[in-house]
């Protein structure tokens, strides 16, 4: 009796090499292709399908014919319901419980996805979501890899999917458990080609059946593998959706550069009180509401609330005043707070109209969705990536604009008739400094909304 016993280990690796085999014969040509007609047809999931777009439609499609390659779409497209729509009818259909990973770059964004996929997917389907990072999640969180093991395992004992929900940094906790992944989605996948993240990322995409690579900045290299153009490791690109069809569908916004000439020099041992006064000499000329600062360091945004009147005359303003840093964690109005209340205020502001200031070093530079940006100024210089990526944070609709696109009251580009036409970018410029970053920003517009390319950068 005892030698017939099996652990709980045991049976799932042999599910697992069961499921592998089952997965090797759906690979065959004429199953594999007889297996997506079945898997997806628009008119039998239409009750259940999500609201899409035509380029979202397409997308979706590119990912049920192939299992591996990029998606490149422009910040403010929706990639993230692509994915999204994507796993809900692999849950939907899959016979036996599946793991799926999703990744991001920062924990903050690993959060937010987490809560919109389970948002849309509750009630599809029996799963469970994990977080593997560290910090606070309302998900069940976990760092250390015997504990990821045990939750992946006993979850799928029970026929439960499970969904797990990390950062590039934290992915080789999943990659060392070498498991069985159904399904691997990267969001902000330039950021995968960095030296410290590309092992454990190629290490998933091997131990991965299907695996995508979202992201609205590919990064290349010809000299090395970490570009985003070794198929090996990426493979082709499926869909590249040009910013020119998002504004024909009312997806976005277009970006407006303001440059604001200073008469003066900016020097480094007075950067913060130069910057204290270049914010407020912006928001007066632009009467900007609700406005993103990308600022040169955590360092000077301390010193521009505490050594200067910066704080006090946006007070005086009417603006709510917030910074988010990793040094000093998440303030508003002078108050600490935790980053769950101040994305909720934030949100409120949004919402209510309120006006805001935002600081920020990095932290904001790319995914996550800070609504209601009017304005965002540029007091730093920027890479290619993050300019693109700080650009599409202020391009996407205000909400009453948003509804009104979607139940056809409000004609896209009809720019004359929303509350929010465009999104301004405002670059500072001195006599010693900024020259560059004004033509770099508006060489990132050019590339994107005329020329409808991606932002795309060499490593």
């Amino acid at each position: 009796m005892g030698d017939r016993c099996e652990s709980m280990g045991e049976v799932h690796s042999k599910q697992s090499n069961l499921r592998r085999h089952c997965d090797s014969i759906i690979k065959c040509p004429l199953i594999h292709e007889l297996t997506i007609k079945l898997h997806y047809n628009r008119d039998i999931n239409k009750e259940t399908m999500l609201s899409l777009r035509p380029h979202q439609e397409r997308t979706i499609d590119a990912l049920y014919a192939n299992d591996h390659g990029t998606v490149y779409i422009p910040t403010g497209g929706g990639k993230t319901i692509c994915m999204i729509e994507d796993l809900r009818t692999r849950l939907v259909q899959s016979k036996f419980p599946t793991l799926t990973v999703v990744a991001a770059p920062r924990i903050m964004l690993a959060l937010q996805l987490a809560n919109e996929f389970n948002e849309i997917l509750s009630g599809v389907s029996n799963y469970k979501i994990g977080s593997i990072h560290s910090g606070d999640s309302p998900f069940h969180a976990m760092t250390d890899t015997d504990e990821i093991q045990k939750f992946v395992r006993s979850a799928q004992w029970f026929d439960a999917h499970v969904i797990l929900f990390t950062t590039y940094h934290s992915l080789h906790k999943i990659a060392n458990n070498e498991f069985f992944v159904d399904t691997f989605y990267c969001d902000e996948a330039h950021n995968t080609t960095q030296r410290n993240f590309f092992p454990s990322v190629s290490e998933v995409v091997d131990q991965s059946t299907r695996k995508f690579f979202f992201t609205a900045t590919p990064k290349f290299s010809a000299k090395h593998e970490r570009g985003m153009n070794n198929e090996e490791v990426y493979g082709s690109n499926l869909m590249t959706v040009s910013a020119e069809e998002l504004l024909d569908c009312g997806a976005i916004i277009p970006p407006t550069v303001t440059v604001h000439t200073i008469e003066s020099v900016r020097t480094k041992e007075e950067v913060a009180d130069h910057d204290a006064e270049t914010v407020l000499r912006v928001l007066d000329a632009d009467n900007a509401e609700r406005v993103l600062v990308s600022a040169p360091s955590a360092r000077i945004i301390n010193a521009m609330m505490v050594f200067t009147d910066l704080f006090r005359e946006l007070r005086s303003r009417d603006y709510n005043v917030m910074t988010i840093t990793s040094k000093h964690g998440a303030i508003i109005n002078g108050k600490k707070t935790t980053r769950a209340k101040f994305f909720t205020a934030l949100d409120t502001f949004s919402s209510t109209g309120e006006k805001f200031v935002l600081f920020h070093y990095s932290i904001l530079s790319e995914g996550i969705n800070v609504s209601g940006l009017t304005n965002v100024v540029l007091l730093r210089n920027l890479s290619t990536v993050e300019m693109a990526q700080t650009i599409g944070r202020v391009i996407r609709l205000d909400s009453v604009d948003r509804k009104r696109v979607s139940d056809g009251s409000l004609a896209p580009r009809a720019y004359h008739n929303y509350v929010k036409p465009t999104g301004y970018i405002s670059v500072p410029v001195y006599n010693n400094y900024g020259k560059n970053t004004a033509k770099r920003v508006q060489a990132t517009v050019d590339t994107i909304f005329t020329k409808g390319k991606p932002a795309a950068s060499w490593i």
